[in-house]
């Protein structure tokens, strides 16, 4: 029985967003081509390099971030899959093993801030959830230690 506990598609919306940057430029790099070269007038030229730049800054950073689900397929076995657009990773863990999740504040870019959910694995902390508030992470972070207790209470002893 497997079911999905947590996905976070934050990343996605990043690779969509790179994804119409570069359709968008590829499409006026050949309009600014077609009408006349960009070698013939320079600031063209600066321009379009300028805005290549900022998208491939845009890529690594968007790209380098996965989607991340988490999965329970059993009582004691949860599984994380981390994917990215060329490769994905998975690893099974016990819900008895983890740490409480935490709450992470980083700045957002804007100046706002960021909050991550992050669920500490034994290969390192994984983001299970992102949001703009506070209470909204906050209410990330209630459900997935719900979620772990649940578990240990549900998996069988040794005696």
């Amino acid at each position: 029985m497997e079911r999905l506990l947590f996905r976070n598609l934050r990343p996605l919306y990043g690779w969509l967003f790179v994804i119409a940057w570069f359709a968008i430029l590829l499409f006026v790099t050949s309009v600014f081509v077609r009408d006349g070269g960009i070698a013939a007038d320079p600031f063209r030229m600066i321009v379009i390099l300028f805005f290549w730049g900022v998208g491939c800054w845009f890529a690594i950073r968007a790209f380098a971030r996965p989607v991340v689900s988490v999965w329970q397929n059993g009582a004691g076995d949860w599984l994380v899959t981390r994917r990215w657009l060329w490769t994905h990773d998975e690893q099974h863990i016990d819900p008895d093993r983890l740490p409480s999740p935490v709450i992470e504040e980083e700045d957002d870019g804007e100046g706002g801030p960021q909050y991550r959910c992050l669920l500490s694995t034994p290969a390192g902390s994984i983001a299970f959830s992102e949001h703009a508030k506070r209470e909204k992470a906050a209410l990330s972070r209630d459900r997935m230690t719900f979620l772990i207790r649940s578990a240990r209470s549900k998996m069988p002893r040794p005696s």
